[in-house]
């Protein structure tokens, strides 16, 4: 075991092995510590990621590891009348979690990282400000690892970034979610994702069903109250529209898993520190959705280490150049759907009702299909807002949630 290295990283999901493969293809000595002892378990995420972001990425997954190709989505209203929006070609896909994330361990393996499983990050070494280090605990010992610069990948909990006084994610914005893998499922369209709306089901967020293979799907919904299993039972047996199709599903697997909706944080870096993922919030408010854009940053993080690491330099003002990277390629994007989830937040059932109506009547489904990239949801507003057609819903659904504000 390297007990100094170039960098260390800690978590060992998609984030955390990506920028570890970033900095050792550049020939840095790369150490992450994980605090599971397996690779991709217990998996945090439904895994449905975008064809386009995959490819911005450059990463051609092994077709082992893709479970669905998907070409479109039908939006639910709470009433029951839906909005479907179809591709000519498939624009998603629906992954093994598990595989995703051990086909990146071993991308990184093979570039020389270390990984030391089943080693839980017990808190950072400080020393002049500077973060210098990680201690760690596997089993009953304890052990002092040293580097010049720390990834924190660690996901949601945000542990290390408090002991550093640095703000984390936003919990009034975060949703408590449930994920499940289920079995007998009737009338799966296999090319489409299903979302499901109202406060019924899926209170300050939605419901979905996607299809994996035959009579297969990944179903879930996330939460800002109440218990996610109670609301997922509910949807399963009680939903007009889903019940018909998951009456007699068996759960094969289930994992809970919280997200973050508030936006980044406000500072992604310190003295020898960049925080990447889910820990920094880099998350899509308006889906939840955070694998590629987490992976976009951690690639960015990893080449300013290497660039602080040339330099010997990890000093806030090199490592600031992180911030200013990740949110020219995102930043825009995450402000806008934070501001888009913000407003869904404020809209009843009845009015989602209504928008989602509104929408079909004024053909908004053709609009969407021409609306571009599926990640970067800011910059595809904008290209919809030069329609003329999509003026009238999208000033009833920001006029609907501004009066509801005002009601509240």
């Amino acid at each position: 075991m390297n007990e100094k290295s170039d960098a260390i990283v800690v978590g060992g999901g998609p984030c955390g092995s990506f920028s570890a493969l970033t900095m050792a293809r550049k020939g840095m000595d790369v150490t992450v510590c994980e605090e599971h002892k397996e690779i991709g378990i217990p998996a945090h995420c439904a895994g449905h990621l975008s064809l386009s972001g995959l490819r911005r990425l450059g990463l051609q997954l092994p077709s082992r590891i893709i479970q669905n190709k998907l070409k479109g989505v039908v939006f639910w209203s709470p009433r029951g009348n839906h909005l479907s929006v179809g591709f000519n070609a498939p624009v998603t896909c629906v992954v093994d979690r598990e595989l995703l994330d051990k086909y990146l361990y071993n991308l990184a393996l093979r570039a020389g990282v270390q990984f030391l499983l089943g080693s839980k990050v017990e808190s950072l070494l400080v020393e002049s400000s500077y973060v210098t280090g990680v201690e760690i605990k596997s089993g009953n010992t304890k052990q002092t690892l040293r580097s010049g610069v720390v990834v924190d990948a660690e996901g949601c909990p945000s542990r290390l970034l408090r002991q550093m006084g640095m703000q984390a994610t936003n919990r009034t914005m975060t949703v408590n979610a449930v994920l499940a893998e289920v079995e007998e499922v009737n009338e799966l369209d296999m090319d489409t994702v299903e979302v499901y709306l109202g406060r019924r089901y899926a209170p300050g967020f939605f419901a979905w069903i996607i299809p994996t293979k035959e009579d297969t799907a990944k179903i879930g919904l996330a939460t800002t109250v109440g218990n996610p299993q109670k609301y997922l039972q509910r949807f399963i047996q009680k939903h007009p529209v889903a019940s018909k199709k998951l009456w007699r599903s068996k759960i094969v697997h289930q994992t809970f898993h919280p997200i973050s909706l508030g936006g980044a944080i406000p500072r992604t870096y310190a003295n020898g520190l960049l925080v990447v993922g889910d820990v920094a919030s880099q998350v899509k408010a308006t889906t939840g959705g955070g694998v590629i854009f987490g992976l976009l940053c951690s690639r960015i993080a990893g080449r300013v280490a290497y660039e602080a690491s040339q330099r010997d330099d990890y000093s806030e003002s090199t490592l600031s150049r992180y911030e200013s990277m990740w949110k020219r390629e995102i930043g825009l994007d995450l402000t806008v759907m934070l501001h888009l989830r913000r407003l869904l937040n404020q809209l009843s059932d009845s009015e989602i009702d209504r928008i989602i109506d509104f929408g079909v009547r004024l053909a908004t489904r053709n609009i969407l299909r021409q609306a571009g990239d599926l990640d970067f949801q800011g910059r595809s507003l904008m290209r919809m807002m030069l329609h003329p057609s999509i003026l009238i819903p999208v000033t009833y659904f920001v006029a609907s949630a501004f009066l509801s504000s005002l009601r509240r």
